[in-house]
């Protein structure tokens, strides 16, 4: 059986401006404002995510695992964004074993 996540509340100010084109996209896009802003913060996450193991402040296992995937996903992801992978012997042994279930 899979566990519900909780949810907290959390308020944004949002200025004129950014209101306006975020019910710009949303109206494009025909969606709800909820279903928007948590695709704008998953959307938000992934980059930051992506950027900082670019920038060496994390490893590919700690960001798959801030992002909630598998180490093979995330590494997938940064070949997608055409990202050089820094291996380490322990990088390249848990990649091996998330691929080949070793």
């Amino acid at each position: 059986m899979v566990e519900a996540e909780k949810s907290t509340v959390v308020t944004i100010r949002l200025s004129k401006r950014n209101l306006r084109r975020v019910e710009a996209v949303r109206s494009l896009e025909n969606v709800d404002s909820f279903t928007l802003f948590k695709e704008f913060i998953e959307d938000g996450l992934r980059e930051r995510v992506v950027r900082l193991y670019e920038k060496g402040k994390l490893s590919a296992g700690r960001g798959a695992e801030i992002l909630g995937v598998s180490l093979r996903e995330f590494l997938e992801l940064l070949e997608r964004k055409c990202i050089a992978i820094n291996w380490d012997s322990k990088g390249i042994t848990q990649y091996l074993k998330s691929k080949y279930g070793e």
